[in-house]
């Protein structure tokens, strides 16, 4: 009996090698378009993820892109972090695959247009899982399980370089409609917030929304909210026209007590913080921490560990684009954001002077 056992085990071995063998062996290709060019310069294509799946592929598998010219190799994720900045990646989101760059323009570095040709290729199956598996982030809803409605909502004011205390906060959205918008409405609230920077976005999209918190909706009646519709790109055209914007808001209120949110807090909003906290003086490691602290918020992500310190990287690749592809020291932080808004925001000496002396007293 033990024999026939082993026997059979012995087949069965060969039938599942013989069958992995041939699909191994077997080209997993599949050849759509792009349908759409979001606002981050993502192209979302026209299959879809089941139909995706059904095809072959799926998360963390490496995989080969031909798009219109451009080509690359790159893994399957679900969310931007997944991967280094400026790498490419195809990303599964909700019922979109779409091939995106990490803090980058996809479309601008590609040059693909609405209806481009796509082709991709499986080339290794699984082959990102561990890396994939070791950035795997998971947020909780349950407010239980935070320390605070602070903690909770990423809610906190922006105090680096000097900045005063009560002048500036950032947060998760308050209108978006998910667990932490009435947290985030209430602490705008509680700190007297009176003027807001939206992000994520655009005029049209808040007025489509069937409920609007009352607090947030008075603050759009007293017209002292701007709605950015801003793309994640830090490195596109669009993200420097969007910061000008922002510093030329901060200069019309200069009485008010702004707070400044996207869609969850933590990356267009960590971007334009750090830019404003190294403008007002702010060293590279301070507002690296105050980054993090987001993902410390959200994730539990802690100091030391391997996806710690993969997304730290994040605020100093920030600064390097800025700086023209070159690493930045600590210390020359504001002289780079002052270089980058003048040059590529197209703010004056006068203008940048007056937003750090406006966020200052």
């Amino acid at each position: 009996m033990n024999r026939i056992i082993k026997v059979f085990s012995i087949f069965s071995f060969i039938l599942f090698s013989s069958a992995m063998l041939f699909a191994a062996s077997k080209k997993v290709t599949v050849n759509t378009q792009v349908e759409v060019i979001d606002i981050h310069g993502n192209a979302n294509l026209a299959i879809k993820t089941n139909m995706f799946a059904i095809k072959g592929f799926g998360a963390s598998d490496i995989v080969t892109v031909k798009a219109g010219s451009y080509s690359c190799t790159c893994p399957v994720v679900k969310d931007y972090s997944d991967v280094d900045a400026g790498k490419p990646l195809v990303r599964l989101n909700d019922d979109e695959v779409s091939i995106a760059i990490n803090f980058g323009n996809f479309a601008e570095a590609s040059g693909v247009k609405v209806g481009s040709p796509v082709t991709i290729t499986l080339k290794e199956r699984y082959g990102y899982l561990r890396d994939y598996q070791l950035r795997l982030l998971k947020k909780s809803d349950d407010r239980d399980q935070f320390a605070s409605d602070e903690v909770f909502a990423d809610f906190r004011p922006v105090t680096l370089g000097g900045i005063k205390e009560g002048r500036l906060y950032r947060s998760t959205s308050p209108v978006v409609p998910d667990a932490r918008a009435v947290y985030a409405e209430a602490l705008l609230e509680k700190n007297g917030v009176t003027a807001v920077i939206n992000l994520n976005d655009s005029e049209e999209r808040y007025l489509s929304r069937e409920e609007t918190p009352a607090f947030y909706k008075n603050i759009y009646d007293n017209k002292k909210i701007i709605f950015l519709n801003m793309g994640a790109a830090f490195a596109s055209e669009e993200f420097s026209e969007r910061l000008k914007d922002i510093f030329l808001f901060i200069l019309d209120h200069p009485d008010d007590v702004i707070a400044i949110h996207g869609k969850e807090g933590r990356n267009r909003t960590g971007y334009v913080v750090a830019i404003i906290s190294a403008l007002c003086g702010a060293n590279l490691e301070d507002i690296n921490d105050d980054y993090m602290l987001s993902f410390e918020n959200y994730y539990g992500v802690k100091k030391g560990r391997h996806q710690y310190e993969e997304l730290a990287k994040t605020i100093p690749y920030l600064f390097s684009v800025m700086n023209g592809g070159k690493p930045v020291k600590s210390d020359k932080v504001q002289q780079v954001a002052e270089k980058y808004l003048k040059n590529a925001a197209g703010l004056t000496n006068a203008q940048i002077e007056a937003v750090v002396k406006t966020l200052k007293e």
